[in-house]
């Protein structure tokens, strides 16, 4: 106990005598929020009313075929908008049981999850085509370099002594 008022006192001297500290450097890209630009996670929340998500329609999911025409680029940023409609969506439906109210239109959170499925299918495809591709060549590699093997000619007329070499000495 002791030791700890010690500290104590020593430490409310030392700093006493200190002076503030310096300010923590921030980077350029470092801009608080302000008052008006509303709370981050806002961004979260569904941004239309209840009354008109209630009575407005949505549209209907990505289909495999609809993705298998997209680069790899447009199927990155398309996951990442249903990734952030999917967490949007969980944080409404949250609000929504503890306010004890109706999730409206909770069949967009089935056309979120089959959009995102079709992505991954779409995907695992490519990635199994790249694998059968690259086997193939891999086989076809190996099936040029045996018959190369093949195509050399064995001279039939040279003789190979097969003779112990120290049993001569």
């Amino acid at each position: 106990m002791w030791s700890r008022g010690l500290t104590n006192t020593v430490s409310r001297r030392v700093m006493a005598g200190c002076s503030p500290a310096p300010p923590v450097p921030t980077p350029a890209s470092f801009r608080p929020f302000s008052s008006n630009a509303g709370n981050p996670l806002d961004a979260f929340r569904d941004s239309v009313d209840r009354q008109t998500r209630s009575t407005e329609r949505v549209g209907r999911s990505w289909s495999a075929k609809e993705l298998r025409r997209k680069s790899y680029e447009d199927l990155h940023k398309l996951w990442y908008v249903l990734y952030k409609e999917k967490n949007m969506l969980l944080t409404e439906q949250q609000l929504s049981r503890r306010r004890q109210l109706n999730f409206p239109q909770p069949e967009r959170f089935q056309k979120v999850q089959k959009s995102m499925g079709a992505i991954k299918q779409v995907l695992g495809e490519r990635k199994r085509q790249k694998i059968a591709e690259h086997q193939a060549s891999k086989t076809q590699e190996a099936m040029q370099a045996e018959s190369e093997i093949d195509d050399i000619e064995v001279d039939d007329d040279i003789e190979v002594d097969m003779s112990d070499p120290k049993k001569e000495a």
